[in-house]
């Protein structure tokens, strides 16, 4: 298993540099055959339908609907919650402790639009894993 791997020569430096290459006489009466025999082998095997291709789309459409009452939730939460950061980072400035209420702010307002831009996350995360 963790064996290290020979390496194989394929010719000199000379021969790569110059750009000769060593000429392999290939025998295509194997290759030949291999492709005539492909069309008979995709004949007898038979055809396989697994699913549906809607299934994905209704499958998809549930797992969204069943997030939809926490996304709200949070949706909802997040109007007070901001309101009173903000109010906060008021006061801060107010007193003269700017820095803070900069960070303050930067936080709300960076928190606030990710939580507003979740059922959008929500549907690419279900569409990307749609395929798995």
């Amino acid at each position: 298993m963790f064996t290290s791997k020979k390496t194989q020569t394929v010719g000199t430096v000379k021969e790569f540099l110059t750009g000769q290459e060593k000429k392999v006489k290939q025998d295509w009466v194997p290759l030949a055959a291999a492709g005539s025999a492909l069309p008979l082998i995709f004949n007898i095997m038979p055809a396989f339908s697994f699913a549906a291709t809607n299934t994905s789309v209704d499958v998809s459409q549930k797992v969204i609907s069943a997030f939809n009452p926490l996304t709200e939730l949070v949706k909802g939460l997040s109007y007070p919650l901001a309101f009173l950061a903000f109010s906060a980072a008021g006061i801060y400035w107010l007193i003269g402790n700017r820095p803070k209420a900069v960070e303050m702010m930067q936080g709300a307002t960076i928190g606030y639009v990710i939580v507003q831009l979740s059922p959008m996350l929500m549907r690419l995360l279900v569409s990307v894993t749609a395929g798995f």
